[in-house]
Formats: structure tokens, sequence, C-alpha cells
């Protein structure tokens, strides 16, 4: 057995018989689904197709949990550097006017002169102004801000919840279509934890995959690393909420 695998994402490209066939002859040993994309009924076509192809293939579920998105967007803006972009908490906008995220209490966590990045860092911005439920950002690159990016905020303490209603659902789902792991977003704590696997109790399935991905989960690593069937490192995020240049050092240290 080999020490490194590999955790293919399957998507629209990929969810079909030949080509999940072909990924497994080329070494794919987990197939992973991010739950941030597509609709439940995708998810459980894709994973009866996947149980029925490769039936011991183990099946990962990365729910949204506490990472920040863009929400589906009619319209993704382009823009210039030095623009004024306007996010906004508001679910009802549309990207035309104003960019909703999906976490509703980001513009009481933010304040002037934040940083924020978004689709993996590819995107900055700088706060110039907070009015209401309206984030005000000054784009320091150009590009396009589009659906279902994430969205960072290095160094500011954000007061997500734990468990989302979201996150309830998608851990029902979980089990429901007997998926082998759930991948949990933003693992900060052993409470955090704790509150997933009170979920899940009694069947203890899925099992947990904690994804470490911020400061917080480098400062309790330990906590999190005893109370976890597994962990994931996330590169992308946690380059882009701590240091980059310390990136090779942390994951050193989770392994």
């Amino acid at each position: 057995m080999n020490n490194t695998r590999i955790i293919a994402t399957i998507g629209p490209a990929t969810n079909n018989k030949q080509a999940l066939i072909n990924l497994k002859k080329n070494g794919m040993n987990v197939a992973r689904l991010n739950g941030s994309h597509n609709n439940l009924e995708w998810h459980s076509n894709t994973i009866k197709l996947i149980q029925d192809t490769l039936p011991d293939l183990p099946i990962l579920l990365d729910i949204p949990g506490r990472k920040i998105r863009t929400k589906q967007l009619k319209f993704e803006p382009n823009f210039s550097k030095g623009d004024i972009i306007i996010l906004t908490t508001d679910g009802s906008f549309d990207g035309k006017t104003k960019i909703p995220v999906n976490y509703s209490d980001l513009h009481k966590d933010l304040s002037v002169g934040d940083t924020v990045l978004a689709d993996d860092g590819v995107l900055k911005f700088k706060v110039t102004n907070i009015k209401g439920r309206d984030i005000f950002v000054k784009a320091e690159t150009s590009g396009c801000l589009k659906s279902c990016k994430g969205i960072n905020v290095p160094q500011v303490n954000l007061n997500t919840k734990l468990v989302t209603q979201r996150d309830k659902m998608m851990i029902s789902f979980a089990q429901e279509n007997k998926v082998d792991f759930i991948g949990i977003s933003f693992v900060e704590s052993k409470k955090h934890i704790l509150a997933i696997k009170e979920l899940i109790s009694p069947l203890n399935s899925p099992r947990i995959i904690s994804k470490i991905e911020n400061q917080g989960g480098i400062n309790n690593m330990v906590e999190i690393i005893e109370n976890s069937d597994a962990i994931m490192i996330d590169r992308g995020d946690l380059s882009m909420e701590t240091e980059l240049d310390s990136i090779a050092l942390s994951q050193k240290k989770i392994i």
C-alpha cells in the first residue's frame, strides 16, 4: 500500500462510468465530492454512480461548513484595479450591483482597512467602508468575481456558527447515501469536532476528516488531530489565512 493516496474531486466532466474507471486505473484512491457546488440531486446520483461502478472505492463529501463563499450569481462582475465593488450579506442581490456572500454576519466582523481575498487569493481587496449589510471594497487586482468562490479574511476573527443548518442537512444526506467520509472545513477546536460527532451519533458514520486551513487550526492542531479520524491540510486556504512562507513548516508540523 502506498503511503501517499490520491483524492480525486469528481465533477461534471468525470461523473460517468468510463471516466471513473479511468481515474481508478490511474491511481485514484478516494473519490471526493464538493458540497459547495451543484445540488443534492446531482450529488446523490453521482454517489450512486460511484458506488455502482467502483463499489470498493471510499467516497468523501466535503460539506460547506464555515467556509465563506460568494453565492450563485446571475451576473459575474469584471473589474479593474482601483474599482470599488460592493459585497453584501443580503442574499437578494444577483451580482449586478452587489455581490452576495453566504455568511450573513460578515459585515459585522469586518472593519475598514481589513484585507479580503477571493478565488484562492487570485483577487485581493481592501475594505473602504461598511454601510448596513454592504461591504465596500477597493480592488487591488483586476479580474472577475465568480459564483461560489471562496472568500478569505486573514487575521480576522469570525463569529460563524460551529455547525450550520446546511451542515446538519449535508451530514444527514451523507448518512442516507452511505458516504464513507465527510470533510469539515475550517476546524479550529475539539469543540467543533465533538459537535459534528454528536450529529452523526449513534451511527458513528461517516468518519470525520478535519481540514486545518487557518491559524486557529494550527494553534489547536493537537486536540483536533486527537479527535479526528483523519486530517486534510488545505494549503490553498492556509496560505491565505496565515503567512505564505510558513506553509511548508506548518504542513510538516501537522504531519
